[in-house]
């Protein structure tokens, strides 16, 4: 059978580009991003109000309790701007891509827009400072320039995936060092309030036992002390019922203390997963293939289950 020429070359033409292939829509991942940052946001919320309602039960600790609330707050706002960096920086890459275009300007945008997540992360770039976060500010600095020098927007998405990494790793270990250590402070002011709330009932609980135990050793030698033991035992029965209901306090804002880490340590996990799912998208960039966000908007879903738990304590 002959084969024309002209249909030969209509064949290497098509195989050509059918192995050249198309980007990806994107868009996926950064739809996952944007609900990432939106329950962020509601995690902030959820364990303010939780605290809030928590409270000091001590009027002399209220003040503190309002000093902590305020610094959780405080912090929690750099993790929103950082998820709100997060969905910015998504979006741009999304548009980049949409725009299928390459060059120096393509990879110039994907460099400006990593310069632009690391000062929503806070980490200052313009003069770094000495440190930890100076070492960070200085890798960033160096990523975004290899991000710029990309010859294609394939290899300049490939090329933030460590300044991505460092960034998520850095948001993790910011939650270790401020979010954790102010909920150990609320928890410490909550349990005290509690305990200073039945300090004369569990004073006297003490000085009854001991006289509970003197009297039970005075009664086997005489019998007349067996009422007063008596008596002793319906004040302790008394109060043992006050301090029961101490106990049933303290457990459950231990509980809600282990809540609210569990709230923070999945969001840790979250942010890791984001920097998986931008990983994702760098292969499926490099392989002409469809994005899969489907861990992050897992990784949501258990999110908004502890945001739920957290509401209900």
């Amino acid at each position: 059978m002959k084969v024309s020429f002209g249909a030969l070359t209509i064949l290497l033409f098509s195989a050509l580009v059918a192995g050249c292939g198309t980007l990806p829509d994107a868009r996926p991942f950064a739809d996952a991003t944007n609900t990432l940052s939106v329950a962020v946001k509601s995690s902030g919320q959820a364990l303010t109000d939780s605290l809030r309602d928590a409270g000091s039960v001590v009027p002399a600790d209220e003040a503190e309790y309002e000093k902590i609330i305020k610094d959780f707050e405080s912090a929690w706002s750099n993790r929103v701007k950082a998820a709100q960096g997060a969905v910015t920086y998504s979006d741009a890459i999304v548009d980049l891509v949409a725009a299928g275009k390459e060059g120096a300007e393509t990879v110039k945008k994907a460099g400006d827009s990593l310069q632009a997540l690391a000062g929503a992360v806070n980490i200052p770039l313009a003069a770094p400072a000495v440190g930890v976060i100076g070492d960070i500010a200085r890798f960033l600095l160096d990523r975004i320039a290899i991000v710029r020098a990309s010859r294609t927007l394939e290899e300049a998405v490939a090329q933030a995936q460590p300044a991505v990494d460092r960034i998520a790793e850095h948001l993790a270990a910011e939650s270790d060092r401020q979010l954790k250590p102010t909920l150990k402070r609320a928890y410490d002011n909550i349990i005290s309030g509690i305990k200073t709330k039945y300090d004369a009932d569990n004073n006297f609980a003490m000085r009854i036992a001991g006289k509970r135990e003197e009297a039970r050793r005075k009664a086997i030698d005489d019998p007349k002390m067996i009422q007063q033991l008596e008596e002793f035992d319906r004040v302790q029965a008394t109060v043992a019922i006050s301090l029961k209901e101490r106990d049933q306090k303290i457990d459950q804002a231990t509980a809600a203390y282990k809540a609210r880490v569990q709230l923070i340590n999945a969001l840790s996990t979250a942010t890791t997963t984001w920097a998986t799912a931008h990983r994702d998208l760098a292969s499926a960039i490099r392989e002409k293939r469809k994005v899969n966000a489907t861990e992050l908007q897992e990784t949501v879903v258990d999110l908004k289950e502890l945001i739920k738990k957290v509401r209900a304590l």
